[in-house]
């Protein structure tokens, strides 16, 4: 199978619950406008200096989750992370949304996004980021955030 990367976004295997999908032809692969969103999902759920490649590759919230925060700025301190996170990507212009799932506008973003309703007795979080890319395309990631 030949791909040809679209939007400049270019071209990955699919990957589901972060194992490859195979089909008869051999590795399946997702290009354009998803494998942005899946590079993005990726950034978000790996720990922050556990790529062996990128040391500053990924989301670094565990000062966040083990201090002493309320909700209100444990929020905005992985929110502020989130934002470094995805900003990193060089096909990211900007962030221009972070929802948890227990923001009024949550559920109707994620509904359009696809999810599930939000477990609130997880120990996960779930957010919803938006970003612009650099071709001016909307991008919508949907994550689970362990705590």
């Amino acid at each position: 199978m030949t791909v040809v990367p679209q939007a400049g976004f270019g071209a990955s295997f699919l990957l589901s619950d972060g194992d490859l999908v195979f089909t008869a032809a051999g590795v399946e692969l997702v290009q354009g406008l998803p494998t942005l969103t899946q590079a993005l999902t990726l950034r978000l759920l790996t720990p922050y200096g556990t790529d062996r490649v990128n040391a500053t590759y990924g989301l670094d919230a565990r000062e966040a989750f083990s201090g002493n925060h309320d909700r209100t700025m444990l929020k905005e301190l992985i929110r502020l992370e989130v934002l470094r996170t995805l900003s990193g990507d060089p096909r990211v212009r900007e962030v221009t949304g972070v929802l948890f799932d227990d923001d009024p506008d949550f559920p109707a973003g994620a509904g359009a996004a696809g999810a599930a309703p939000p477990d609130h007795h997880a120990r996960l979080w779930r957010v919803l980021v938006t970003v612009e890319t650099t071709d001016d395309t909307a991008a919508v990631v949907l994550a689970d955030l362990e705590r």
